[in-house]
């Protein structure tokens, strides 16, 4: 029961109580008695009333302050749960990026390594070239020098061949005679013959560089 609902139950039987007291004492010292009783039950139930509204106003507001708090902590949380949600997908974020960079990294490292290897590739066949160049040089020069030497022995067999054959086109039969060698018929003809024979193949034999 309510403070409120029993102050005006206690005031009326105590107001019952004193009628019935005055009319059978109507001695001044127990009526003053009675109303002192009375008026101090009265002050203690506006006391009481007193206090259970200032408590309940004081209630509210706790409630108040509480709902108040409990509100703002819903929302720090909810504030809380945003920032780590995005700190999260931030994180994420960062974590596949340095994944691509890495990735990036290492292919430039491959690209590097390989064009390293390119370049030294490179220079060995250059070195190797000019060595190449050199001695093909050194073999050109060789070829060209053996050519010219082949070349001058070949005129010179050529100019001797001629000679030679010239030397039995001019014999005559007088000379044959004159040289004592029977040169005559026949075996003019035949020499005749194999002298055009070694002239031809000595002109097929010629070398040219």
């Amino acid at each position: 029961m309510s403070p409120r609902h029993f102050f005006l139950p206690t005031l009326l039987i105590c107001s019952g109580l004193a009628l019935p007291l005055r009319a059978a004492d109507p001695a001044p010292s127990a009526e003053s008695r009675l109303r002192d009783t009375l008026r101090s039950t009265m002050a203690q139930l506006q006391t009481a009333e007193s206090d259970r509204v200032a408590a309940q106003a004081a209630k509210a507001d706790l409630e108040q302050k509480n709902k108040d708090l409990a509100e703002q902590l819903k929302a720090v949380l909810k504030q809380e749960e945003a920032d780590k949600a995005a700190a999260d997908k931030t994180h994420a974020a960062l974590k596949a990026q340095l994944v691509v960079e890495f990735a990036e990294v290492a292919k430039l490292k491959e690209a590097l390594a390989e064009s390293q290897a390119a370049h030294a590739r490179a220079e060995a066949a250059l070195h190797a070239a000019g060595e190449t160049g050199a001695k093909l040089t050194l073999d050109i020069r060789a070829a060209q020098s053996r050519a010219d030497d082949l070349f001058r022995k070949n005129q010179n067999l050529y100019k001797l061949g001629l000679e030679i054959l010239q030397r039995y086109e001019k014999f005559s039969l007088g000379e044959a005679l004159a040289a004592k060698e029977p040169f005559v018929g026949s075996r003019r003809a035949r020499l005749e013959t194999e002298a055009q024979d070694y002239s031809d193949k000595l002109r097929e034999q010629k070398s040219t560089p």
